[in-house]
């Protein structure tokens, strides 16, 4: 009678465990997914603050390496996007001043399918976000034409 309690104790336990881990790793997933997310959005965020109190630069490549290489110029060395970022996963978009509104640019960032991985088993695979990151501000350096 002992063997059979001890018997059922351990699958008890077993299926306890598995139930415990499996929320365990869900947890963490989703902690990761948030955290990857909220640093895709500051290092956006503080690419935009940088372009927009500097002149456009015509192609948007200066913004786009401060997402991916967290700096202006290209890396010397072949390095890998922010969170595996390429550059078709980035697109700045700059909307020039009408003339009835000269104080009407605007610099926009979007993220486009952004990759998460995750770290449970269950889910090996990689998530693609179909909701895109976008900030927008309005231009803020002023020309030398118009300091004069």
């Amino acid at each position: 009678m002992k063997n059979r309690e001890r018997g059922q104790s351990l699958v008890e336990g077993t299926l306890v465990l598995l139930a415990f881990f499996a929320l365990l790793f869900a947890v963490i997933d989703c902690g990761q997914v948030l955290v990857a997310h909220q640093s895709l959005v500051e290092r956006v965020r503080s690419a935009v603050r940088w372009g927009v109190v500097r002149p456009w630069d015509g192609t948007g490549e200066q913004v786009a390496n401060l997402i991916l290489y967290n700096q202006a110029g290209e890396p010397r060395s072949a390095a890998e996007g922010f969170l595996g970022l390429t550059r078709a996963n980035v697109q700045v978009r700059y909307q020039p001043a009408l003339p009835a509104r000269p104080d009407d640019e605007i610099l926009s960032v979007t993220i486009v399918n952004c990759r998460y991985h995750f770290m449970s088993p269950w889910l090996t695979q990689a998530f693609v976000n179909p909701r895109p990151v976008v900030v927008s501000a309005p231009m803020a350096y002023q020309s030398a034409s118009a300091l004069r």
